[in-house]
């Protein structure tokens, strides 16, 4: 019987889980959208490319919509058994809110794992797997921006010109650069031959000029160089980021939890570096741990629902998910401003969710109700009443 039990209550979780995954990451993605389709029409982004950017992204998203996912999912297909009477029915048979934990706890460790392998694994490789593409698309922008006989001036302050391209090696031929990025004492170069070639390490990308000459005016005096080789070292400048997430430096995002102690240890804990990457190193661990949390929440609050009455336990539900994250960011807040201990700071919300999750959890087993939530369930109900009434959970 509890296996079967236990089966039959995880299935139901499943379903709703992957709808509102879909959703919450199509919501969060919108938000994003903007600027992503401003680096698309700039660039002349590909299906593929923009598939791949979509992809890099995801991992981010991952971090909020799995917790909120699973949590809804768990309220969802509680309260639907709760309105067919399903939960009355497993009580009268002695079934109450603990022996339904199993399941529950199962689900809310399998989402917190991958909500764990999002951040320490897929977040950095997604921030240097974007970082590789954003300087790709560039590049292949500017190759492509580069015509024979044409003067190009897809270079911040930089006007390039080639005669001809060869077809086999791609080498430039005739190559002429105007260099004013150093204001007053602006570079003017004439080369034989030239390439382009990008160093995604360092965001840059290098015209390698062969066999030419440099000019170089400043005021009355003017300097004529011959080089057999000479390199112009351009950064990528715009954009920079998408949709508030930088694209050009990889930062603490593109390093894995190894390097983040590494570099902790090098700058020193109290650092402003240093206590900036030991603040990541603890989100990553922590955030996971509050989604864990938080889905096991979702059980005691769906048990607060009763057949024929507006369910509470959405509403709550995403109230103390958004409670969880402010205390979230204003305990990394606290610890990055060194006010607090980084530990402190950053487990701080996920105590005092885990405090309140097991005084609910007793309190629904015991069919009691907190007092807070009894005087937050009238205003609640009130609101839902001047919604349109749906009918769930209800069999023909």
């Amino acid at each position: 019987m509890p296996l079967l039990l236990y089966t039959y209550l995880a299935t139901e979780i499943l379903a709703p889980f992957f709808a509102s995954f879909l959703i919450i990451n199509a919501i969060l993605f919108l938000g994003r959208l903007v600027p992503l389709l401003n680096v698309i029409f700039d660039f002349g982004v590909s299906t593929g490319d923009f598939l791949r950017l979509c992809a890099y992204m995801l991992p981010k998203l991952m971090m909020f919509s799995i917790p909120m996912a699973s949590m809804t999912a768990v309220i969802v297909a509680v309260t639907r058994m709760v309105n067919d009477n399903e939960i009355m029915a497993l009580k009268a048979t002695g079934i109450g809110l603990i022996r339904l934990l199993p399941p529950v706890i199962v689900v809310a460790l399998s989402t917190s794992l991958l909500t764990y392998f999002s951040a320490v694994t897929l977040i950095p490789q997604g921030t240097l797997a974007m970082k590789t593409l954003f300087l790709q698309m560039a590049t292949e922008k500017i190759d492509k921006g580069i015509q024979p006989g044409q003067f190009s001036e897809g270079l911040a302050n930089v006007v390039l010109y080639i005669d001809a391209v060869d077809p086999q090696t791609k080498q430039w031929q005739g190559v002429y650069v105007s260099d004013m990025r150093h204001g007053d004492t602006p570079l003017t170069v004439i080369a034989k031959t030239g390439s382009l070639a990008a160093q995604p390490e360092n965001m840059l990308i290098t015209l390698t000029l062969a066999d030419g000459t440099l000019h170089r005016a400043s005021e009355n005096i003017t300097q004529t160089i011959r080089f057999d080789r000479y390199q112009i070292n351009l950064p990528i400048k715009a954009p920079t980021e998408i949709g508030g997430t930088s694209i050009t430096e990889v930062g603490k995002s593109g390093m894995n939890q190894k390097q983040l102690l590494e570099q902790t240890a090098a700058h020193g804990p109290k650092s402003p570096i240093g206590l900036s990457m030991l603040v990541e190193y603890h989100s990553r661990m922590a955030l996971p741990v509050g989604g864990f949390i938080l889905t096991i929440l979702g059980l005691p609050l769906a048990m607060l629902a009763r057949p024929g009455r507006r369910p509470l336990g959405v509403p709550l539900g995403l109230l103390l998910f958004v409670i969880y994250y402010i205390l979230f960011t204003a305990g990394r807040a606290t610890a990055e401003n060194g006010h607090l201990p980084v530990a402190v700071g950053i487990w701080l919300a996920n105590i005092l969710i885990a405090a309140f999750t097991i005084m609910l959890t007793r309190q629904v087993a015991k069919e009691t109700i907190p007092l807070f939530l009894a005087r937050l369930s009238e205003p609640a109900l009130a609101l839902l009443a001047r919604l349109p009434k749906i009918k769930t959970g209800e069999k023909p």
